[in-house]
Order: C-alpha cells, then sequence, then structure tokens
C-alpha cells in the first residue's frame, strides 16, 4: 500500500477513535443529565416589591424552600415546601413568622444544555403566626410563578440557578378579611441531578 494511503488510513481510525472516546461528552451526556431524571434543590429568596408596601404593616418578604422533583426531556413535575417570613415595621422592625407554602409545580428547561427554566406551582398555603383576626394554621391558597430563570451547571451532578424575577401569591386567609401577599421575588438555589 501507498505510504500516503497508510497515513489517511491511520489518521481516519485515529480520529475515528477518539471521536468515539471523546463523543458522549461532545454530544452532552451531562447536559442530557441535567435535563432527564431526579433531582433536589434548596432555595433561598427574598422580595422588597409587594402590593402592601403602603400599608405599613408588612414590608418585605424573604425565606426559603425544599424542592424535589423529576424531569424527562427537560420537562418536569415537582413538590415544593416553602417557608415564606414576612418583616413587620408596625412599631418596631420584626421577623414574623409568615406562611409555609405546600406547591405541586411543573417545569420547562430549555436553551443550551438546559440553561432556561420557566416553572410554577400551586397549592395550600397556612398561616404561621397568630395575627390580631387569624390564628396559626388557617389554610389558603399560594401560587408561584417563575417566567425566565438562569442555570449554571457547576459540576455534572450540580446546578446553581438564578431567577432574577418571580410572581408568587401567598393566600393563607381567604375567609372574613382576606391576607393576601403579591411578591415579586429574586430567588438563588443550588440543585442536585440524581
Amino acid at each position: 500500500m501507498h505510504l500516503a494511503t497508510r497515513g489517511l488510513i491511520l489518521t481516519c481510525l485515529l480520529t475515528s477513535a477518539s471521536a468515539l472516546a471523546v463523543g458522549p461528552e461532545l454530544v452532552g451526556t451531562d447536559a442530557e443529565r441535567r435535563l432527564t431524571g431526579a433531582f433536589v434543590a434548596l432555595d433561598l429568596h427574598g422580595s422588597i416589591l409587594s402590593d402592601t408596601r403602603d400599608r405599613g404593616l408588612l414590608s418585605g418578604r424573604f425565606g426559603y424552600s425544599a424542592r424535589g422533583g423529576y424531569r424527562y426531556k427537560g420537562y418536569g413535575a415537582y413538590v415544593v415546601l416553602e417557608h415564606n417570613m414576612w418583616l413587620t415595621v408596625e412599631n418596631d422592625v420584626d421577623v414574623v413568622q409568615g406562611a409555609v407554602n405546600l406547591g405541586f409545580g411543573f417545569e420547562a428547561t430549555y436553551g443550551g444544555d438546559g440553561f432556561v427554566r420557566t416553572a410554577f406551582a400551586v397549592g395550600p398555603s397556612f398561616l404561621a403566626w397568630d395575627t390580631a383576626l387569624d390564628d396559626a394554621g388557617t389554610t389558603g391558597v399560594y401560587f408561584d410563578l417563575h417566567p425566565v430563570g438562569l442555570r449554571w451547571a457547576i459540576h455534572r451532578h450540580l446546578v446553581i440557578g438564578l431567577d432574577p424575577i418571580g410572581f408568587a401569591i401567598v393566600m393563607p386567609v381567604l375567609d372574613g378579611i382576606p391576607l393576601i401577599d403579591v411578591q415579586y421575588r429574586t430567588d438563588l438555589y443550588i440543585e442536585g441531578l440524581f
């Protein structure tokens, strides 16, 4: 065989072998892992913009949540348990327990390797403190919407996320004088993939 032909065949074989060895990473095994499988996430959120700003009783909200679910090809279902605390400024700045929310949600991750996330959850909201009019444990409704959030993979099993603007309605009291809190939130989370 001619030397140039042998060189060409050897080059093709080496290129094919290296493509097979590196191929799964190039195809996006890690990306597929982020788009399909079980996940758990820990989330911190804060809100300084709401519809209660002029009421004088509540000024800011913050809290944390745990979320777990399953994704298949970028679409997922999850359960979220959230503690939403409120700052009161009536006589002194104080933190009250606010509400505990349990949500059942759906999400879609899309863009390059699941870089973008849209999600919403709905479920019951439980008042976590005694107010002047209502007892702790009163149950209402909770709704949470994340129109667009960003996700970065920092490891094949670990993702951090930022939802710069989200929208939540926390309504732990629906009868009598309703306690309805509309919040515009910023969320930061870390997510483990399994």
